[in-house]
């Protein structure tokens, strides 16, 4: 729900902020019930590990999609150390051509140079780590020759999710701001 007077609270802690910062800016908080600065942030309980790449020369976006969507997604999915390390989520985001398009006509800048991003939800940093490394991991990794392009490599990004909008998926965060707050 809104709230009727939108606060411009200060934080009551600015501890982890560097003197050299500037002080917080005044601002009239539309959903001050989840966003003002005295509200914590809305961090989910799971860590996403998210690995970019790019498709293997010469093969078509339909062959890439193909092998990732099933073969790939079958090996990973398989490994008893998948199942055992109890991993929460695993995505694949592929980046089309004609949304590479798209994208770079909203003029917001350059776009990612990478086809494609698998996301992983996982307890810990250390779960992660320990699927890895597992044996089954390794013996699976040689797959990544069939569509990914192993020359400009894989990168790899680790955080949490602050939900701002949206609900939480259950048992992993609060909602964020909702449908029924606008």
């Amino acid at each position: 729900m809104t709230s009727s007077t939108p606060s411009a609270t200060v934080p009551a802690s600015t501890a982890t902020m560097a003197p050299s910062d500037p002080p917080p800016v005044d601002h009239p908080f539309h959903h001050a019930h989840k966003l003002a600065y005295d509200r914590p942030p809305n961090r989910q309980r799971y860590w996403r590990i998210n690995m970019y790449f790019n498709k293997k020369p010469g093969i078509s976006d339909a062959y890439f999609t193909n092998h990732w969507h099933h073969v790939h997604a079958d090996l990973v999915t398989g490994m008893q150390s998948f199942k055992n390390l109890k991993l929460l989520r695993y995505n694949q985001f592929f980046q089309a051509a004609e949304a590479r398009t798209a994208a770079e006509a909203m003029g917001y800048g350059p776009v990612l140079d990478w086809d494609a991003c698998t996301e992983f939800w996982v307890n810990s940093i250390e779960d992660f780590v320990a699927f890895t490394k597992s044996q089954e991991y390794i013996d699976a990794t040689p797959d990544i020759h069939n569509f990914v392009n192993v020359d400009t490599g894989i990168r790899i990004m680790a955080g949490y999710d602050n939900l701002v909008f949206g609900e939480a998926v259950k048992g992993f965060g609060e909602d964020g701001v909702v449908n029924a707050d606008l």
